[in-house]
């Protein structure tokens, strides 16, 4: 306890390292989970287990569900029964209607009208055709009375229904006229009584409903025990749903997508946090030299002085690496995609923090053996050793694999999906390539530095003392200098990399989805819509025609950039026909439009991407010869489907921004640079922590060489102007080096960096002030601290004993 700070470092250290160790594990893990949460969001909750559908005659209905409940082993079957839609006679008007069961049903309607379970539940479009009223019984008699009408179901349906939508919302815009909302029955057995001109065909379902898996493990059991489960009934007549088959594999291949990208990073971040602990043990060996030397004359070898140094540091070490674990655990919400973590994961992130503790016990011991070694055996074996290393062309190696990296990025074919399915490889080698860019740079950085410190011997600046005295402290301690550029190079260069990448990816996922879908969401209705009060300030009416490959919008332009996702189009060019990217530059015609040659052309346009045409909607005739015509809403797609239901107008083909494209790739991309932010972050504490490191080493020097100027009339403004001169040039250079590092090489990657290269637009670099400001006022801060420390020194040191000492 006589060098607390060195035990408070050691702390530190082994925090970090076991940090990034475990936060490896931990990280990797949730990524997995957070892959199958993403996409169970696209699913329903209740068909995630493995269900049933199947068509049969009515009076096999009963038998049927009775031997699925006998085979449910202990699970409880939801099944549905719905009878194909007939006509019906309810007193009125004569209608088409179709009858269900479904237990719990009624719970989960909107109630217009009355509320008894105990009788027929119509819907309001069905009460409306037949001007139904509450207490009459259809089919002259043979049907149990009305007890309740309500609102028709319609999208987005809450999770009860989601798994049913093919039986419960009818597709209202067909010109079928016999599709319809389901009449409930209040029970089972009168479902079975229903005559018999209703119940000709009835589709049945079966659901299990159970608890959503929260990891992957926990999807793969339970698709495991369903398919088990219904494997009986995995035959001709019925059909099988399996959902979570292609969302498992997916997550399985993100965890393993990220694991092989994070990987390189965290030994390259293990081999920097082992050096740390070598040099804390090599300034324990400089305070405890004296104690060092009276024990190697008493016999003691090096191994045996390297044991003394894991005697006294070694507790410091593993209580570091408990609570870098505690920590890792702790902020998991904070780095990682996900909070769910696999069993067994936090078994995998004990064994490797033990593994790294034991790693820093052996290169304290090292570290303590050969600094021994070197200072009373071979006092020059370990200068040529460090000449030799430090003149290897380290950043040639490094500068190739970035090439290398480089070809990777230009050929890594990412690719994704629009629907749920296959996960393209990412290529681990194409991620790297910036980071390795950063490493090239720092090591560059790092050599120059020491070039710069050697030939500074001829800087004469002595008609500003401040100037020269932080230059002579610079190139006295050229080592410690350049390891902390080097470290606060790769610091600032990879938090840089991390967050442009991951924020470049995130956006272009949400700016793809917003130009792929048109709006953020959208609704097809018929052709003479008018768009209701309630979204006349947030929609607009498209017409979408539709030839082959050729696609052509027709537009409002007084309303399309009310409702479109923002593309930059100038409005005043949606008054005339416009040529979208790499469409023919010829005469054509579409259904429905004029013959059309526009002069005018846009890169790039909303739902038809990079190729279509665009007419304004004064110069259709008939909208009837349009293809389709759909609303599309800034709105939310509840509060859209809502005004157009309240509004009486029907709708269809419903869908929103956030579903429209399966971002898996981008995720995985994303969720990969955080976690290169995260060990950016740690890189920057242990570059803050070994500029104060080396600040308290070359205490005793400073203090002296501080107290002789002030003697010698330096002002203490100019000694605290020059320890800042000194260490903020030291930050400055980091901090420009790093962020230019990282700006060349994000910008080369970003684009590349494409998981959908056929959507637009490409992924582009974020604004990076916010970061620029935050680096410049962190790294000033700790300039701030560690020159406080310096003048400190000088001003509580006695001049008397530093000079006998």
């Amino acid at each position: 306890m006589s060098s607390p700070l060195t035990l408070l470092v050691s702390v530190i250290t082994a925090l970090l390292l076991s940090f990034v160790v475990a936060a490896a594990v931990m990280h990797h893990s949730a990524s997995g989970s957070a892959a199958l949460d993403y996409q169970q969001d696209r699913l329903c909750a209740e068909s995630l287990h493995p269900s049933l559908e199947t068509t049969v005659r009515a009076e096999l209905v009963t038998p049927l569900l009775a031997d699925v409940r006998a085979n449910a082993q202990g699970r409880s079957p939801l099944p549905a029964t719905y009878t194909r839609e007939a006509r019906t006679d309810f007193g009125g008007n004569q209608t088409y209607a179709k009858f269900g069961y479904r237990p719990g049903a009624t719970d989960h309607l909107q109630v217009l009208e009355g509320g008894s379970k105990d009788g027929l539940w119509v819907p309001q479009s069905i009460a409306r055709t037949t001007d139904l009223q509450l207490g009459k019984r259809g089919m002259n008699g043979a049907l149990p009375p009305v007890t309740a009408i309500y609102a028709d179901l319609r999208d987005p349906l809450e999770p009860y229904w989601c798994s049913e939508r093919a039986f419960v919302v009818p597709n209202i815009h067909s010109r079928n006229d016999l599709l319809t909302s389901v009449v409930w029955m209040p029970s089972e057995e009168s479902f079975a009584a229903l005559p018999p001109q209703l119940t000709r065909q009835v589709d049945v379902t079966v659901r299990y409903p159970a608890e959503v898996p929260t990891t992957v493990d926990e999807a793969d059991r339970l698709l495991a025990a369903g398919t088990a489960l219904i494997k009986p009934y995995d035959h001709e007549g019925f059909r099988v749903f399996s959902p979570l088959v292609h969302p498992i594999e997916n997550a399985r291949e993100t965890a393993r997508n990220v694991r092989s990208a994070i990987l390189p990073l965290t030994l390259i971040s293990l081999l920097i946090g082992l050096a740390g602990v070598a040099t804390v043990t090599a300034q324990w060996a400089q305070r405890r030299h004296a104690e060092l030397r009276l024990l190697w004359v008493r016999g003691s070898g090096p191994a045996a002085l390297g044991g003394r140094a894991v005697l006294e540091l070694g507790l410091p070490l593993v209580v570091g690496g408990a609570l870098g674990l505690g920590v890792a655990w702790l902020l998991l919400p904070v780095y990682a995609p996900s909070t769910a973590l696999p069993a067994g994961t936090v078994p995998q992130a004990v064994v490797a923090v033990v593994a790294v503790i034991a790693l820093s016990l052996a290169a304290t011991w090292a570290a303590a053996a050969f600094r021994t070694h070197r200072a009373f055996q071979a006092t020059s074996s370990g200068t040529r050793l460090r000449r030799v290393l430090t003149a290897l062309p380290w950043e040639l190696a490094t500068g190739a694999l970035a090439v290398w990296a480089w070809n990777r990025v230009q050929h890594s074919g990412l690719a994704t999906p629009l629907k749920i399915g296959g996960l393209p490889r990412i290529d681990a080698a194409a991620l790297a390539f910036p980071l390795l860019v950063v490493l090239t740079t720092a090591l560059l950085a790092a050599r120059v530095a020491r070039w710069a410190l050697r030939a500074s011997h001829r800087a004469s600046l002595w008609s500003k003392p401040a100037a020269q005295l932080a230059i002579r402290r610079l190139a006295a301690a050229a080592g410690p200098v350049t390891g902390v550029l080097l470290v606060g190079v790769l610091a600032i260069g990879t938090i840089a990399v991390g967050t442009s990448i991951a924020g470049s990816q995130k956006t272009a996922l949400d700016v793809k989805s917003g130009m792929y879908a048109g709006a953020e969401s959208h609704a097809q209705v018929p052709s003479d819509v008018q768009l209701p009060e309630a979204l006349k300030s947030n929609s607009t009416i498209v017409g979408v025609s539709v030839l082959n490959d050729y696609t052509a919008l027709v537009v409002d332009p007084e309303t399309f950039a009310r409702g479109a996702y923002p593309s930059g189009v100038d409005p005043a060019l949606l008054t005339r026909p416009l040529r979208v990217g790499t469409a023919p530059r010829r005469e054509i015609t579409l259904p429905g439009l004029p013959t059309i040659n526009p002069t005018a052309h846009v890169p790039a346009f909303p739902k038809l991407g990079t190729s279509g045409w665009v007419v304004p909607r004064s110069s259709i005739e008939d909208p009837d010869d349009v293809n389709s015509w759909h609303v599309w809403s800034s709105l939310p797609l509840g509060e859209l489907t809502a005004a157009l239901a309240d509004s009486g107008i029907k709708y269809r083909n419903v869908g929103e921004k956030s579903k429209a494209v399966a971002g898996l790739a981008f995720l995985t991309i994303q969720w990969t640079f955080g976690f290169v932010t995260a060990i950016g972050a740690v890189l920057a504490v242990v570059a803050a922590i070994a500029l104060l490191l080396a600040i308290e080493v070359r205490r005793r020097q400073n203090a002296v060489s501080g107290a002789f100027s002030t003697r010698m009339g330096l002002r203490p403004s100019a000694l605290l102007g020059s320890h800042l001169l000194e260490l903020g040039a030291l930050a400055l250079v980091a901090v420009a080096v790093g962020l230019t590092a990282s700006a060349v090489s994000s910008g080369f990657a970003v684009p590349r960096l494409d998981p959908a290269p056929r959507m637009t637009p490409a992924p582009e670099v974020p604004d990076v002030v916010p970061l620029l400001v935050t680096t410049v006022a962190g790294s000033a801060l700790v300039v701030l601290v560690a020159a406080w420390i310096a003048v400190r020194a000088v001003r509580s040191a006695r001049i008397g004993e530093l000079i006998r000492g």
